[in-house]
């Protein structure tokens, strides 16, 4: 696998429409080390596939929905850990495809993926004619989050499979023509790719996509969702250093662990371990903790939920406790902070 790179500008018209939506894009631009002002990034700014999964991920967070704001049927992001859970009951490649296919058709309510299979290969086909894009009349676009989409996929699919999918994938198929601005997507890819499809399809060797895997029964470190597995994949193949403890414990709790002996169970850990690298990056758990709970209780403000409704969601003990911690954090109460969105 080779790092695929893309231009800020396809971005912009996404980040665009999600910050009229009250999403907060200059804390998710921060966080790629790009300027907080969506204006004064510049259009020919170079971006890896990995910052695109990143940026998505801080928008799903943001906005509790899967889907990044991407379609106009929202999917809470706690979904992520459960398809990713049904996902690892099966032990072959075609089973994988089976279950992908049949939970993301029953979460998005249309059958917009499926599997076709022949005597010698397997394809993994998305059909985004109908999708409920909330991007219209952008082909380019659309284009763009259909190959992106792509990638995730077989990423979470290889992931899962510990490393089959990759070696048995044979060729993709894109709707873009050949010669359009989003080849560079292309050099993530090892096998040929067919253009100017009426869909998004990866191919697999039928024979090596039947073969048993070993069946992985535990979440392997910050992998706990769709975008944490796909993102600590791409770092593994892309990238020689993997996730440090922080990032791989704050995966855990943005995905909904939030007790630290769960946390360093699955990182393989004592508490104390997980207590001191913590200390060595200057953070502490209940900071992460907090700070999430925080970031989650923003976004359901934003989306209109009362404050005993946000309180009671992130098990604070009582109101009067979540007031504390946001003024705390936020130096205004959620009851302003509302306000303040709302207006």
């Amino acid at each position: 696998m080779h790092e695929a790179r893309f231009e800020f500008r396809l971005l912009r018209p996404i980040l665009d429409s999600l910050q009229k939506d009250g999403i907060d894009i200059g804390s998710v631009l921060a966080k790629q080390g790009l300027r907080r002002e969506l204006a004064h990034v510049q259009d020919t700014q170079q971006l890896s596939i990995i910052d695109y999964f990143r940026i998505q991920k801080d928008i799903a967070l943001a906005a509790d929905d899967l889907t990044a704001h991407f379609s106009r049927r929202r999917l809470t992001f706690r979904t992520g850990h459960y398809v990713v859970s049904q996902l690892q009951q099966s032990e072959t490649l075609v089973e994988l495809m089976d279950s992908l296919v049949d939970h993301f058709n029953m979460m998005h309510g249309d059958a917009y993926n499926s599997v076709r299979r022949s005597q010698h290969r397997a394809a993994l086909v998305i059909d985004d004619t109908a999708f409920p894009y909330s991007f219209e009349g952008d082909p380019s676009l659309i284009q763009f989050i259909g190959e992106c989409l792509l990638i995730k996929v077989h990423c979470l699919l290889d992931s899962l499979s510990g490393g089959l999918a990759e070696t048995a994938l044979r060729r993709i198929r894109v709707q873009r023509p050949n010669d359009a601005e989003l080849r560079s997507l292309s050099a993530f890819w090892n096998v040929p790719t067919d253009h100017g499809w009426p869909t998004y399809e990866l191919v697999y060797d039928f024979d090596a996509a039947s073969r048993h895997f070993a069946r992985n029964e535990q979440i392997d470190l910050s992998t706990t969702g769709l975008f944490n597995r796909v993102i600590a994949h791409l770092e593994q193949e892309i990238s020689p250093a993997a996730p440090s403890f922080a990032q791989q414990t704050l995966a855990m709790v943005e995905d909904g662990c939030m007790r630290q002996d769960d946390v360093a169970r699955r990182l393989g850990v004592s508490v104390a371990t997980l207590r001191r690298r913590l200390q060595e990056a200057g953070l502490s758990f209940r900071d992460l903790v907090q700070q999430t709970r925080l970031n989650q209780a923003e976004a359901m403000l934003r989306r209109g939920r009362s404050v005993a409704q946000v309180a009671d969601a992130l098990e604070y003990s009582d109101i009067r406790a979540f007031n504390r911690a946001f003024k705390q954090r936020r130096g205004i109460t959620p009851a302003a902070f509302a306000r303040q969105s709302a207006s």
